[in-house]
């Protein structure tokens, strides 16, 4: 049973990492689709903003399709044979608008994978192992972005972007067949609370979420262009600070991996949340390069922080029969602030500026903060009260 577990866990994380790889290889493409199809910006931005879309309400149904029916292995197996056979078959597509289509249709396929997989790692986790697990695997999908982002650079130029797509699906088909080699398993269900009590708690945990990615969205999706308009970096340089950013959330995701389990979850979102203002605040203001690249770095490890500790909490505090949809409802949310901030935050760039619009970001992120702390305070009454009845 042990070595299932481990089994699990390693094909959950491995396939995070190249799921993860996958999610990024639109915005790779758009600087070639730029060049060979004369693509405008806003071509690319509708292309983004679209595949954002999918990915996040696919991730919701997905997630309420295998609450109601089960095989959660099944489908997230055929999310990637799928998403898989249609990134390769770039190779062969010529025309432009079937080239995007069959880019779409693979963001519903990626859309899979989220829910069900983050649910699973932490249903197969012993339970004092939970906050551990789910730390790795947010680890391991942040991994995967570091090597896209750099293996991408090298492979297009040797081969160019069509075969470099044929190339990379390849390990992504086997992935989803390895994903066969893991059982499927029934859970008893699991009650914590009660509905009213468990429908507060949500609501406050998920708007807090979808406050504060309003914000960290924006940062992440703009910092190439503020690395070289408010900065000073070449564009060849800038493309490269997301980087910092990513192993940032890498390093944070492993340091907080043996602490979750032993505190509760909430004050590491708390202490994320509340260290991400600051410093994020403070990175407007810097004017020194090394400076700012260090508090990207630590912007990211905080962000490493946060989304282990949020996930660790809502395992905690959910059933069984319903952390698919729950999950995949976080994903949706998360989508919809990715999907509609950068259009809010751009007009007031456009208006005031970049720096502007940045310190601007603080204020969706303070306001999580609060409802992070409101919803700790209810968890420490619900608590209480518990413990009181028993």
């Amino acid at each position: 049973m042990e070595n299932k577990k481990n089994l699990s866990l390693k094909i959950n994380s491995l396939a995070h990492a190249y799921n993860d790889a996958y999610l990024f290889v639109i915005p790779l493409l758009l600087p070639f689709f730029k060049l060979e199809f004369s693509f405008t910006y806003f071509q690319s931005g509708l292309i983004l903003t679209l595949n954002e879309a999918l990915r996040s309400v696919f991730s919701l149904l997905t997630g309420l399709f295998a609450d109601r029916f089960g095989r959660k292995i099944l489908i997230i197996s055929l999310g990637f044979i799928i998403s898989s056979l249609l990134l390769g078959s770039v190779l062969w597509v010529k025309k432009t608008s079937s080239i995007i289509t069959v880019l779409l249709l693979m963001a519903i396929a990626v859309a899979t994978f989220h829910p069900l997989a983050t649910a699973m790692v932490g249903e197969r986790a012993k339970p004092d192992k939970k906050g551990r697990d789910l730390s790795l695997f947010s680890a391991a999908g942040t991994f995967g972005l570091i090597v896209i982002s750099l293996l991408f650079g090298w492979l297009v130029q040797t081969w160019g972007w069509r075969l470099t797509c044929f190339i990379i699906a390849i390990p992504g088909l086997l992935i989803g067949l390895f994903y066969l080699k893991i059982s499927e398993e029934k859970h008893e269900i699991e009650a914590i609370y009660s509905k009213a009590n468990f429908g507060n708690l949500l609501t406050v945990f998920f708007l807090s979420r979808a406050v504060l990615c309003l914000g960290t969205k924006v940062f992440l999706s703009f910092l190439p262009v503020y690395a070289t308009t408010c900065i000073g970096l070449k564009p060849g340089i800038s493309a490269w600070v997301i980087s910092f950013y990513f192993l940032g959330v890498l390093v944070g995701s492993v340091f907080i991996s043996n602490l979750l389990d032993q505190k509760k979850p909430l004050q590491f979102t708390i202490f994320s949340t509340a260290s991400m203002v600051i410093l994020i605040y403070f990175f407007t203001y810097s004017n020194l390069t090394l400076l700012t690249i260090i508090l990207i770095g630590i912007i990211g490890f905080m962000e490493g922080i946060y989304f282990p500790s949020q996930n660790t909490w809502l395992i905690m505090f959910s059933s069984n029969h319903r952390r698919g949809s729950l999950f995949g409802f976080g994903l949706f949310i998360e989508g919809l602030s990715a999907t509609i901030s950068p259009t809010i935050y751009g007009w007031f760039a456009d208006k005031y500026g970049l720096t502007y619009a940045y310190r601007l970001t603080v204020v969706p992120i303070f306001l999580s903060l609060i409802l992070s702390f409101v919803l700790y305070i209810m968890v420490e009454k619900y608590y209480d009260q518990n413990i009181q009845a028993a």
